[in-house]
């Protein structure tokens, strides 16, 4: 199927803005065209949006869908992840999280994502499970990554041992492993025993870092490694952020991420805001809203070595797009920071609206009973799947209602 995207804003490479349409033929960006030309080909559906603002799909760097809640769990703040992850497991929610499909938890996951914009999503996760969703219509799965929980005593043991791990990535493909989460003395060692193995390098990826001090991302800039910083879930479940005057002092590549929802994060939406508002209150404003949307696009992409497919709006990627409207003068990447998820008005997966306004309703015209018309936070919206179902089946295994703070969905009336 050959679809137009015209009279949009669209975001480019260097991230300038430009009314330019977008032809996508099937889930692939086939080109970029000006205005004033048209198609070589002709198309299935033509889609105009009026001078709405066009944003690529989001990157989540750092989530894990099978650990997907209705509210955060454990005791908060600790000191340090096993604390966190003994109280949740020890939590009466989460014995009842135990009665829901690996299936269910998933999708209710990949929903939290692609409500939130986010098209593309690094569950952090042994492959036995996570590989059986890579291909799901919802959003994408980072497909080729190695990995490990951590690195001390107390690691949940994911994966082959580290070394292993690290070796079968030649260097190229990340390796992703918790790092600095928490003052005990195995894990302020960490950081060196995994420079030890000869696991810390240009490939490594570590997660949230927020207890690492001034030498240690001195040693993480040295080696060419990566962070990626997770705002909402650091705050709560630690009382704290990773040092990120520092880490841009020293150049250090970041992402950001959600962490599982059982932390008490929401979406990578919410993850953006509360990252623009630190930067705000404690780095002077040094990290701003450009720079944080091309931290979960363009920067995220090249950190997972994906930069080829997804991460900007070019021909021969894919078509993950985000659709907004607005009507203020100023940078569209502060408003786009003000918005709430149900105020976007599309999300484009592969080529296929995944939620979005009636007025695009032809984007997905030909496969459109796989659609539902629901309400999000009272907005009426077209989205893929079942999902009342899917909640109404939740609550039936749970015997009890749950809200979901980040899918507020209803049945259209």
């Amino acid at each position: 199927m050959l679809k137009l995207f015209r009279n949009g804003k669209v975001l480019q490479p260097d991230f300038t803005f430009k009314e330019v349409s977008i032809l996508i033929q099937d889930d692939i960006i086939y080109d970029i065209l000006e205005p004033s030309e048209l198609p070589r080909k002709p198309i299935d559906a033509d889609i105009d949006l009026y001078g709405q603002y066009v944003l690529p799909g989001m990157i989540n760097g750092h989530d894990h869908l099978v650990d997907t809640c209705w509210k955060g769990l454990g005791k908060t703040p600790v000191e340090n992840w096993y604390e966190w992850d003994e109280s949740v497991k020890a939590s009466d929610d989460y014995k009842s999280m135990q009665r829901l499909s690996v299936t269910d938890l998933y999708i209710l996951g990949m929903y939290k994502n692609a409500l939130s914009g986010a098209t593309t999503v690094v569950d952090h996760f042994p492959d036995e499970i996570s590989k059986t969703f890579y291909q799901h219509q919802l959003t994408s799965l980072l497909e080729h990554q190695y990995l490990a929980h951590s690195v001390s005593e107390k690691q949940l043991h994911w994966g082959r041992n580290i070394v292993d791990e690290f070796r079968q990535s030649r260097g190229v493909i990340p390796f992703i492993v918790h790092m600095g989460q928490g003052t005990a003395k195995e894990i302020r060692e960490e950081l060196e025993a995994l420079n030890r193995l000869g696991a810390l390098e240009s490939n490594t990826v570590l997660v949230d870092c927020c207890h690492l001090n001034k030498t240690d991302l001195q040693l993480i800039a040295a080696k060419g490694a990566s962070i990626i910083w997770l705002p909402q879930a650091s705050e709560i479940v630690f009382g704290r952020q990773p040092d990120m005057a520092t880490i841009l002092e020293l150049g250090i590549p970041f992402c950001i991420g959600t962490e599982s929802s059982n932390t008490g994060s929401k979406g990578i939406l919410c993850s953006l805001k509360k990252a623009l508002k630190h930067s705000r209150e404690f780095l002077d404003n040094r990290i701003s809203a450009r720079d944080l949307f091309k931290a979960v696009t363009a920067s995220a992409a090249r950190i997972f070595g994906i930069e080829k497919t997804v991460g900007t709006i070019q021909a021969g990627k894919k078509a993950d797009l985000i659709v907004f409207r607005t009507d203020d003068e100023e940078d569209p990447f502060e408003t786009f920071f003000r918005l709430n998820a149900e105020q976007f008005s599309m999300v484009v997966h592969n080529g296929s609206m995944i939620i979005g306004n009636d007025e695009f309703r032809k984007v997905s015209a030909i496969d459109f009973s796989l659609y539902s018309e629901v309400r999000v936070n009272n907005s009426s919206k077209i989205l893929y799947g079942r999902p009342v179902q899917l909640i109404e089946r939740i609550n039936h295994k749970l015997g009890r209602q749950v809200n979901f703070p980040f899918f507020p969905i209803q049945a259209e009336d």
